[in-house]
């Protein structure tokens, strides 16, 4: 049994449906069992057992001879929404942030290599693509690198590490050497400014959120269509900006 193994086959079971889950998650299109079995490397038999007890619960959906996430995630999502004192405190500030600047302003909350959208309030005019809630990104590209700069080092060349063979929205590789000096300017300014890099039609500035210890927690940004958002735009909103972060970071919610 489970218990007298010291639990082992059933931490295994569990961290296999979670494996299971987050590669549904990453996929932008619903997978095939093959597909799935790839992603996670494990056998279709044992997929197909996590698959079953995920969909006892909701979380997953076969239609089609594909998998993909069911309903009930988004009330994961909700929980995470309602009970996250960052997000919650962030949105006046935000709100202000955007009223102030005009821009759309966003809250980026770090997840592990990467950095997950959890509050946007738009701005005027409108980005042409509205990022939806709980989009991942890597701390790579885009303001990402404003939490990736606050790394520590090691940490900081393993984002290096990840970028290579990367493309930035323009199509133009990433240069893994040309980003370890852009992180040490990041770090030393305070913030980070990037044109037409994730999405080739955004402008964006963007600083560090930081915990209890100094340790970078979100990544605040400010960001605009860039055919109408000029750098020295980018740099007026930095000082309003670091502002709204400073106000973050003085609440300590997340401590």
């Amino acid at each position: 049994m489970a218990e007298e193994s010291s639990g082992q086959p059933t931490v295994r079971s569990v961290e296999r449906a979670l494996d299971v889950l987050e590669a549904l998650e990453r996929s932008d299109v619903p997978l095939r069992l093959v597909d799935l079995c790839r992603q996670v490397d494990l056998h279709p038999a044992t997929v197909l057992r996590s698959l079953a007890v995920l969909q006892r619960r909701g979380l997953v959906v076969a239609e089609n001879q594909t998998y993909r996430l069911g309903v009930a995630v988004l009330r994961m999502a909700h929980g995470f929404l309602v009970n996250d004192q960052l997000s919650r405190h962030a949105r006046p500030i935000m709100q202000r942030l955007t009223s102030v600047t005009g821009l759309t302003s966003s809250l980026y909350v770090r997840s592990g290599f990467e950095r997950v959208l959890a509050v946007r309030v738009d701005g005027s005019p409108q980005l042409h693509y509205q990022v939806p809630i709980g989009r991942w990104f890597p701390l790579f590209i885009g303001s990402g690198k404003a939490i990736a700069a606050h790394l520590t080092e090691d940490e900081r060349e393993a984002v290096v590490a990840m970028s290579e063979g990367s493309t930035t929205a323009s199509g133009d590789a990433v240069d893994p050497d040309l980003l370890r000096r852009e992180l040490a300017t990041i770090a030393a300014e305070g913030h980070s400014l990037t044109i037409g890099e994730r999405d080739i039609a955004v402008a964006a500035v963007a600083v560090a959120v930081t915990g209890p210890t100094g340790e970078a927690v979100a990544a605040l940004s400010v960001s605009g269509p860039s055919e109408h958002t000029s750098k020295d735009r980018l740099h007026q909103a930095v000082p309003e900006l670091r502002r709204a972060a400073s106000a973050l970071n003085e609440r300590r919610p997340y401590s």
